[in-house]
């Protein structure tokens, strides 16, 4: 396919222009990366960076969150709504308001905007997730928040530099109202400097190119994407499709929250509709208009063939209604602490469950919806200071696709793979922590002819006195479905085991408990939902699996009708196995399992006598 329509354009400088935006934003992540203070941006990367025009529409991200990349132009809009007729060159603006069009009040937004030529061109832009933003738990996150006064500071659009001057009474203020303030206070400069070089490139750009020559292709830049994704949207089956899911709770007291969705294809357009959602959460799980936008976007952008940029161009093609008062849109001022997840990663798998059977090829099976990724804190690190820090070494995995198995330590839709665990040797290092397990968990996964990733068990402990954990998250009790005739994850859990009783306290995906010496937290992540008939796995692939332990011998014969010998590195009994095969039932193709709310088994197949499940825990 030709790059342009356009022939006054060269194809070469444009291919060059559009992968220089890219390698801006690739570098701007890069900056980022290797300059902030917490392991949280530094070690996990839960940021985006991105380039923008005056226009407040996405020209390139690099290596970024699909929940924050998805929805970032909304927040710039708002920005230069706020400020119109007063945007100079050398101002940085920040936002984390979700009722300004931003994600939730965890993410913090800093932009610059760049001039050039003496007028507005350009935005330089950096989203991360801070390890604390004052709310009355330390965690940003929290399913426990009642409304948006608990969840912390929320900023509006201000300018934290005034024509390329501090405004360090908005740092204090931001600063003064923090945990961790000198390490944040070094993220929130590695975000500056992420833009700044950002800002530089972009100039640089201009400079060697021109500044109508960078104009002109940019837009052919966005008119690009916009061709490509009208024609892959056309390659579907028009029609209306839907699908349904469960949020676990709301994080107070009322479980298994339905989320519809009604998906609308015509032509090139694509309607997304939520409007049949059930009503908002007395707790923290709410939907922000920008996280339910995203989520309703985001599985068209890993449909579509995956050389097409995902820039405004292509995101423009799906439009996301929303009703207020409901889950995915509540009224102020409800918490939206933990909206990039929850209700949005099951806002995406039920457009995956609707368009299971038009889209059998880029469906995904049910994908953990961030359960098991605790933030731990504690009175006294090694330093002596109070210190916190977020796992995702602990995530849940994808689900499959038709054609491969899913991918462990996914996390979530909101990500999509693109954080990362940090090794045991620096967690040990940097917090008063004690790993004593974290490996794969059998079975954990949904079986079909592709598995779902697998998911894993983590069992950590305090070396230094009482140690708080801050859950958030959900697919515990509704777990990751299955499609076409594939099973479901297991679901997972989490609880609190005392070490010398045996004890245990379980408690939901959400929650808050206090784990003392001689306790540990042990979390065991749900694996993705499978995709297709067990019977049809390829019987090498089998026995590896039940090799490595990710399945079961007994699942390997009762689920995928393959008999092994009882060897370390087991032998297929090919006759054997092809008889059990073929007395197995098939799985109807169309099947999209679970059906119905709340079909985790885990919690009565691990809970012993004497132990005990806490709903959305506050201790």
């Amino acid at each position: 396919m030709t790059a342009t329509h356009d022939k006054n354009l060269d194809p070469i400088t444009f291919s060059v222009i559009m992968s220089r935006f890219h390698s801006i934003a690739n570098e701007m992540t890069i900056t980022l990366e290797r300059s902030a203070w917490t392991s949280i941006l530094a070690l996990c990367r839960d940021y985006s960076c991105a380039v923008y025009d005056a226009d407040n529409r996405q020209l390139a991200m690099e290596d970024a969150l699909p929940i924050h990349t998805t929805s970032l132009g909304l927040v710039l809009a708002e920005i230069s709504r706020t400020f119109e007729g007063d945007i100079n060159d050398g101002d940085v603006f920040i936002c984390n308001d979700p009722y300004r069009y931003n994600t939730h009040v965890g993410d913090v937004v800093t932009a610059a905007a760049v001039f050039v030529d003496g007028e507005h061109r350009f935005w330089s832009v950096t989203k991360g997730h801070q390890m604390d933003i004052g709310a009355f738990v330390p965690s940003s996150v929290t399913a426990a928040a009642r409304n948006i006064y608990q969840e912390g500071l929320t900023i509006p659009p201000v300018k934290l530099f005034d024509a390329g001057k501090e405004r360090k009474d908005i740092t204090d203020l931001y600063l003064a109202n923090l945990r961790y303030s000198e390490l944040l206070h070094g993220d929130l400069m590695a975000q500056l400097g992420s833009i700044e070089k950002g800002k530089q490139r972009l100039v640089e750009l201009r400079e060697e190119y021109g500044t109508e020559e960078v104009l002109h292709y940019s837009e052919e830049i966005l008119r690009y994407a916009d061709r490509r994704m009208a024609e892959e949207i056309r390659a579907m089956p028009d029609g209306v499709y839907y699908g349904e899911g469960w949020i676990d709770s709301d994080g107070v007291d009322v479980e298994d929250i339905p989320i519809r969705v009604k998906v609308t294809i015509a032509d090139d357009q694509v309607e997304v509709d939520y409007t049949e959602s059930g009503p908002q959460a007395q707790g923290g799980v709410n939907g922000s208009f920008a996280t339910s936008s995203a989520a309703g976007a985001a599985p068209f952008m890993y449909y579509i063939n995956p050389d097409i940029p995902h820039n405004q161009g292509a995101i423009d093609h799906i439009k996301v209604v929303l009703k207020e008062g409901t889950i995915c849109l509540p009224e102020y001022p409800a918490s939206t602490s933990a909206a990039t997840i929850v209700p949005s990663d099951m806002m995406s798998d039920a457009i995956n469950k609707a368009l299971s059977q038009a889209l059998p090829k880029q469906v995904l099976g049910g994908t953990a919806r961030c359960a098991n990724v605790p933030q731990f804190s504690g009175a006294e690190g090694h330093d002596g200071e109070p210190w916190g820090v977020m796992m995702f070494n602990n995530t849940g995995a994808s689900g499959a696709a038709s054609d491969a198995d899913g991918w462990p330590l996914f996390e979530s839709h909101a990500a999509f793979g693109g954080l990362k665990a940090q090794s045991i040797e620096q967690l040990e290092m940097l917090y008063p922590l004690m790993v004593d397990t974290l490996e794969v968990e059998t079975d954990s996964m949904g079986h079909g002819r592709q598995i779902g990733g697998p998911g894993v068990r983590m069992a950590i402990r305090s070396t230094k006195g009482d140690m708080e954990c801050i859950t958030f998250g959900d697919g515990a009790q509704n777990p990751p479905h299955g499609v076409a005739g594939g099973l479901r994850g297991c679901g997972g859990g989490q609880y609190v085991e005392n070490l010398a009783t045996d004890h245990r306290r379980y408690f939901s995906a959400s929650g808050q408990v206090v784990v003392k010496p001689g306790e540990r937290h042990v979390g065991i992540s749900t694996g993705g939902g499978g995709n297709g008939d067990p019977r049809e796995r390829d019987v090498e692939l089998v026995r590896q699996n039940a090799r490595d332990g990710w399945i079961s011998r007994e699942t390997a014969l009762e689920v995928y009708g393959v008999v092994l010998s009882d060897d370390l590195d087991p032998v297929v009994d090919e006759t054997a196995t092809t008889a059990k095969r073929r007395s197995m039932p098939a799985r109807d193709a169309s099947l999209v399992e679970p059906l119905v709310p709340s079909a985790s088994t885990w919690l009565e197949e691990n809970m012993r006598d004497g132990d005990v499940y806490l709903l959305n825990p506050v201790e």
